[in-house]
């Protein structure tokens, strides 16, 4: 760190120690993080319905370092974005291209991780163009271009109800982030390699998003830019 960045950082640093002392004893130091259900990293868990995963633990080790406790929520896309416009969640994990986001969501600079996007394809079904997606993504731009090729979308809640509806052969086609899908593979101990093709799309950073409309949009921001600089971190998701 050369001396323009130490300068930085320690500015960094006065503003938010600044804002702490600035904000009354009293205040509520709970946040809500609404993350989308996106197995491995974030799922309900069958016997208590809490939401669990890397996703929660990172952000609850991040923030517990600023005295910030950490409240999660899973629940499909589109539910997510409408908390989010209306600040019943604080913050949420995304990419920056989806569409349906509020538009006053602030990210922070620094990215959480990085997702690769794949279409799979049954070997005997490539003519047709049915395909299962997860209502409310717009997979970077992809859903535009599908659809003016002619693809016709059959939008489901989560990540893994498009997987099913796309297995049990409802569908020719998916689009899917890979993890979700190595994840149920994996789980069910399913083989598909026999009768699925796999066809590489983007591979996207994702980013921590405060909503606009949090009253803790500041502190939030502040946090996690102070943790990524103090911990020289490139992705948030490095963080163990």
């Amino acid at each position: 760190m050369d001396g323009l960045q130490r300068a930085a950082y320690n500015l960094k640093v006065l503003m938010f120690l600044l804002l702490l002392l600035s904000t009354p004893i009293s205040a509520n130091n709970n946040v809500t993080l609404g993350i989308l259900v996106f197995p491995p990293h974030s799922r309900l868990d069958e016997l208590t319905n809490k939401c669990m995963g890397r996703f929660i633990t990172i952000t609850e080790k991040i923030l517990a370092e600023y005295d910030i406790n950490v409240d999660a929520i899973c629940a499909p896309p589109i539910r997510i974005y409408r908390m989010l416009e209306h600040a019943d969640v604080d913050i949420t994990i995304n990419i920056k291209s989806t569409k349906a986001l509020p538009k006053d969501i602030v990210f922070v600079e620094t990215p959480f991780s990085t997702l690769s996007l794949d279409l799979y394809s049954h070997k005997n079904a490539q003519s047709t163009k049915s395909i299962a997606a997860i209502r409310g993504f717009s997979y970077h731009g992809f859903r535009t271009k599908l659809t003016e090729q002619g693809y016709e979308f059959f939008d489901l809640p989560t990540s893994i109800s498009a997987i099913q509806l796309f297995l049990k052969k409802r569908t020719s086609h998916l689009i899917s982030y890979r993890s979700p899908v190595d994840y149920y593979v994996a789980e069910k101990n399913l083989k598909i390699e026999d009768d699925v093709t796999v066809l590489p799309l983007v591979t996207v950073p994702t980013y921590y998003g405060i909503s606009g409309r949090s009253p803790h949009l500041e502190k939030i921001q502040a946090a996690f830019d102070d943790y990524a600089s103090k911990h020289q971190l490139k992705f948030f998701d490095e963080v163990y």
